[in-house]
C-alpha cells in the first residue's frame, strides 16, 4: 500500500517561504526539488521536498509550490486542487506522448477555459472504492498554470489537451462518462 510515492522524476520547483520558514527575512521563493507525494483519505495530497538549504520537507500543501521563480501571490487551496485524497493507495504516472503538452483549464462545471496550462504527471488512486467504479475513477494531474505558475491537481476531465499534429479542438467536447466495468470473460 504505497502512501509515500516518489515522482516520475523529480521536478525543480519553488516553495513560498512561509510554508517552510520560520521567519521570513526575504519573501523570495526558495528553490526546491520535489521528489514525492503522499496520500492521506480525507486530506489533500502532501508534496515531498528537499529545499535548497538541505531541508526535507514532507506534506507540504500543492499551492506551497510555483513551477517558476516569478512574483507570487498567495492562493487557496481549494482553487488549485479539485479533489483531497481519497484512498491511502496511489501512483504516479508521467506518459511521454502528454508530458509538456499545453492544455486548457476548464471550470468545475466543465463550460468554459478558464486558463492555459502544461501537463505534468498524474496521480492515479488505487485500490479504494472511486478507483474501482468506472463512474468515478480519474487520473489526477499536476498542471502548471501560465499565468501565475501555480501548480494544479486537476482529475482529466478538467484538461483539454493540445497536441498540434493530432488534436482539433473546437469547443468542450460532451464525453461520456464510463460507467461500465468491461470484462472479456
Amino acid at each position: 500500500m504505497p502512501h509515500n510515492i516518489s515522482l516520475p522524476h523529480h521536478r525543480y520547483v519553488w516553495v513560498v517561504p512561509s510554508f517552510v520558514m520560520q521567519a521570513v527575512s526575504k519573501p523570495d521563493l526558495i528553490p526546491a526539488m520535489w521528489i514525492g507525494v503522499s496520500v492521506t483519505p480525507g486530506r489533500s495530497i502532501g508534496c515531498t521536498v528537499l529545499l535548497e538549504n538541505g531541508a526535507l520537507v514532507v506534506d507540504l500543501p500543492l499551492h506551497a509550490l510555483r513551477g517558476a521563480d516569478v512574483p507570487y501571490a498567495n492562493v487557496d487551496l481549494s482553487a488549485v486542487v479539485a479533489w483531497d485524497c481519497y484512498g491511502w493507495s496511489a501512483e504516479a504516472w508521467q506518459p511521454e506522448a502528454l508530458s509538456g503538452l499545453l492544455c486548457g483549464i476548464l471550470s468545475p462545471d466543465h463550460k468554459s477555459v478558464i486558463a492555459e496550462g502544461t501537463l505534468w504527471f498524474c496521480i492515479d488512486h488505487t485500490g479504494d472504492g472511486y478507483s474501482q467504479a468506472p463512474d468515478q475513477h480519474k487520473h489526477l494531474w499536476i498542471v502548471e498554470r501560465l499565468v501565475d505558475h501555480v501548480l494544479m491537481l486537476l482529475p482529466q476531465d478538467r484538461v483539454l489537451i493540445e497536441e498540434l499534429s493530432f488534436t482539433k479542438i473546437k469547443g468542450i467536447p460532451p464525453i461520456k462518462r464510463q460507467t461500465h466495468v468491461w470484462c472479456a470473460e
